[in-house]
Parts: structure tokens; sequence; C-alpha cells
């Protein structure tokens, strides 16, 4: 492609390119119809027009546990949980107050997935008063990572929050536990929540209690 061969819009989905992929390709187009611009200006309005195109769209869906009865126009906690971790590729960060026997399909899907190389974190409170960890405890290696959550101070401090986020993209926050009351017995509510800036967020504030050793790795 010669000089003047690139118009302005082609120019700009070059640079939309770039911003999907994260990628500088463009920048050289840009100094090819605006020769007079350094290597490093150009740089600058790739990454500030670049910058301008990544907006982090926000989509959030009500997800609810009712009694069966109960007519609902929103999509089941059950149904989100499953959908989620069996269509994880490369991440799943989740949570457990309480983990049941009920749940034990999932925890083979969880299983087969870390196998696979989907790296799995598993957030555990108290693991040595849990019944239902021993299959995931005997398959954590590489790609399964449990961290157990203990104050000894106090003993009534628990991990309490119930957050299940894969790919760094999507994210549910919910009141339900992995049991069967809280996939389908009791009245929960909580949110699914499709935005990259707030699974990575959801990660760094995991990462930044490790790190503070409020989770220790088992």
């Amino acid at each position: 492609m010669s000089i003047g061969d690139i118009n302005l819009d082609m120019l700009l989905d070059l640079i939309q390119e770039d911003a999907i992929a994260s990628t500088a390709k463009a920048v050289q187009e840009i100094r090819k119809r605006y020769p007079s611009l350094s290597e490093k200006d150009a740089l600058e309005i790739h990454a500030l027009v670049r910058g301008a195109m990544v907006h982090d769209q926000v989509r959030a869906s009500l997800v609810v546990t009712a009694p069966p009865t109960f007519a609902m126009k929103t999509r089941t906690t059950k149904i989100v949980v499953k959908e989620m971790l069996t269509g994880a590729k490369s991440s799943i960060l989740l949570t457990g107050y309480s983990l049941s026997g009920y749940f034990g399909d999932l925890v083979d899907c969880i299983i087969s997935k870390s196998q696979s190389g989907v790296l799995v974190k598993f957030y555990v409170n108290d693991i040595d008063s849990q019944t239902g960890f021993d299959k995931l405890l005997s398959c954590k290696g590489t790609y399964l990572e449990i961290y157990d959550y203990k104050n000894a101070e106090d003993k009534m401090a628990a991990l309490h929050a119930k957050v299940i986020s894969v790919d760094q993209r999507e994210t549910l926050i919910t009141s339900a536990n992995l049991s069967y009351h809280g996939q389908e017995g009791n009245i929960e509510l909580g949110t699914r929540i499709e935005s990259k800036k707030i699974a990575e967020q959801v990660e760094d504030i995991f990462e930044h209690l490790i790190s503070a050793k409020v989770f220790h790795k088992v």
C-alpha cells in the first residue's frame, strides 16, 4: 500500500483492529498518511485513538433462585452457573462458603476444565470444616489452585462472597451458595455482569487478598 492509498476511514478501521487485538500495526500507516509526524507522535496519536475506541460495555442481567412453583421471566441460578462453568475457555474464579454433594456434577466439570488447561482458582471458607472439597483437593495442581480463608482472631468471620468469574469477561455475584438450596431451594438473587473491566477488578481483589496473606494456598 503506497502513500495516499489509505483514507481516514480505512486508517480508523486499522486502529480499531489494533484495539481489539492489542497490537500497533496502524502506527506505520499513521506515519505514511502524516509523514511530518515523528514515530513518538504517531504512537501517541495511535494510543489516544485506540483508547477512545476501547470502551467497556457493561451488560447485566438478573439471576434468581426461587421455589419451582414461582413463574420467572429471569434466568435461574442453576442454569447460569452451569452455563458459565461449562463455557469457560481460559480461566475460572469461584468462591465457596459451602459446597454440597449436590454440586458434584459441576465439580467434575471444574476438574475437567483444569485438566484441559483452564486455570481454576477456587477460594474456600475454612476448608478444614468442609466435607465437599475432597475430590477437588485430590486434583489440585498447576491449573487447579485452591485458597483457604480462616480467621484465627475472629471465629465468626467468614468468606461469605459468592462469586463466579470466567475468562476475565463475565461475573456472577449472587447470594446463592454452591448447594441444593442455594441453586434450587432458597430465594436467592444475583447479577450476571458481562464486563471485562469488572471481571479484572474481581481478579485483582482476590490477588490482593492473597498478597496480603488473607488467603493461603492449600
